[in-house]
Order: structure tokens, then sequence, then C-alpha cells
């Protein structure tokens, strides 16, 4: 009997799947995160970039560092960031502009990593 039983093929595949599923799910939900990741990290410099030329240039948009980091967070493109994130400096380079955030990483089955997030961008004043 227990040779027949392992002569038997029937739902292999089923525990084949049940076995490399998982691994799979991990892969593609990783790699979505990863891209999410990098979307915010693109997002926070695009906004950085902006705010430093703003504060440079636009003297009537950007006149103060509030104004400039509530600038910064409208032009961080599909983020929800708080202004206070943005920290606005004179620098010899000009007006310098840096975000520090940190992202965090949720992969099903695989605990949550926090990753910092730290871009910056100086404009020359003229």
């Amino acid at each position: 009997m227990i040779r027949r039983l392992a002569r038997e093929v029937e739902g292999t595949s089923a525990v084949e799947f049940a076995l490399t599923a998982p691994l799979f799910f991990i892969l593609v939900f990783s790699i979505a995160q990863f891209g999410l990741f990098l979307w915010t990290q693109l997002g926070l410099q695009h906004a950085v970039d902006l705010s430093a030329r703003c504060a440079s240039l636009m003297h009537t948009t950007c006149p103060d560092e509030s104004s400039i980091q509530a600038y910064a967070a409208d032009q961080a493109y599909g983020l929800n960031i708080d202004p206070s994130v943005f920290s606005v400096t004179q620098d010899t380079c000009g007006q310098n502009v840096t975000a520090s955030y940190t992202y965090t990483i949720a992969v099903p089955l695989l605990p949550s990593v926090q990753v910092p997030i730290a871009v910056t961008s100086c404009f020359p004043t003229y």
C-alpha cells in the first residue's frame, strides 16, 4: 500500500505551488515596494529642487522659510508630506533646501523596514 501511494502523482502540483507561492509573492511585493520607495525619493528630490529655486528667484512666492516649506510640500508630487520635513538654510552656494523623511517598506510575511531618505538641493541667490 505504501508503494502504491508513493507512485501517485495527483496533487503534486498543489504541493509545489504551496511551497513556491510565498516566495514568488514576496518577490513581487518587494519589487513594488522598491518602486514606491524610489518614487518617494524622486518626489522629495523634485520638491527640494523646485523650492530651492523658488527661494532664490521668486521672492514674492517664497519670501520666508514657512512659505518655502509649504511650497516644497506642494511640489512633492503624489506625496502627502508635512512641510516640517523640509528645512531651509542660507549657504555659501545660495538657498539650500533639505528634506529628511523615513519611508516604511512593508512586504507581507516580512517585518517592516524603515529606510531614511535625505535629499538636498542648493540654488544660487541672485
